[in-house]
C-alpha cells in the first residue's frame, strides 16, 4: 500500500505510522483516565477533500461528536482570522506527560512536528514555549467549541448534499 503523500516510504513505515495513530486514538478514547486532546483545525482542512465527499462528511461528523467528550476540545480557526501569527506554523503537537503530586511535570514537554520529509521533535524549553504561545494565540482567535461543532456539522451536511 503506497500513499501518494509518502511515495518513498516502505510498507513497514506506513504500517508503523498507522499503528501509532491508532494507539493515540486509544489513549484519547479509553474509559479510565483518557488523555486530554485539544485540537485547533484551520477551516481550510474542512474543505480539502481527502478520500471522497462521503468520507469527509463522516469524518467531520465524527470530529463534531468527539468534541462533546469532556477530555476533547476541537476548535476551528476560521478563514476570517487571517494569519494571526504572521506566518504559517504548519501542524504541530505539544506532548505533555502529566504532573506529580507537587504539580511538577513528570517529563519535559516535547513538540512533535510531522512534515512531508519526516518528523522533528523539539524538547528545548524555549522552543516548546514558543509553540505553546502560538497555540494559545490561535486558540483565543478560534471559534468556541459549540460554534466549531456547528460548523463541522454544517460542512458535513454540504458534503452530503453535493454527492
Amino acid at each position: 500500500m503506497k500513499l501518494s503523500s509518502h511515495p518513498g516510504e516502505s510498507d513497514s513505515e506506513i504500517t508503523r505510522r498507522v499503528e501509532m495513530r491508532m494507539h493515540r486514538q486509544i489513549l484519547v478514547t479509553r474509559r479510565a483516565q483518557p488523555a486530554n486532546f485539544d485540537v485547533l483545525l484551520d477551516e481550510s482542512a474542512l474543505h480539502r477533500v481527502v478520500g471522497s465527499r462521503r468520507i469527509m462528511s463522516v469524518q467531520l461528523r465524527h470530529l463534531a461528536e468527539s468534541g462533546t467528550k469532556p477530555n476533547i476540545t476541537i476548535r476551528v480557526l476560521p478563514y476570517s482570522a487571517g494569519m494571526p501569527l504572521g506566518d504559517l506554523t504548519g501542524p504541530f503537537i505539544i506532548l505533555d506527560f502529566g504532573e506529580d503530586d507537587n504539580k511538577e511535570p513528570l517529563e519535559p514537554a516535547v513538540v512533535y512536528v510531522e512534515s512531508y520529509t519526516g518528523a522533528m521533535y523539539f524538547d528545548d524549553a524555549d522552543i516548546v514555549e514558543r509553540y505553546r504561545s502560538a497555540h494559545e494565540t490561535l486558540r483565543r482567535i478560534a471559534l468556541d467549541a459549540q460554534r466549531s461543532r456547528d460548523l463541522l456539522r454544517q460542512v458535513a451536511r454540504e458534503y452530503e448534499r453535493e454527492r
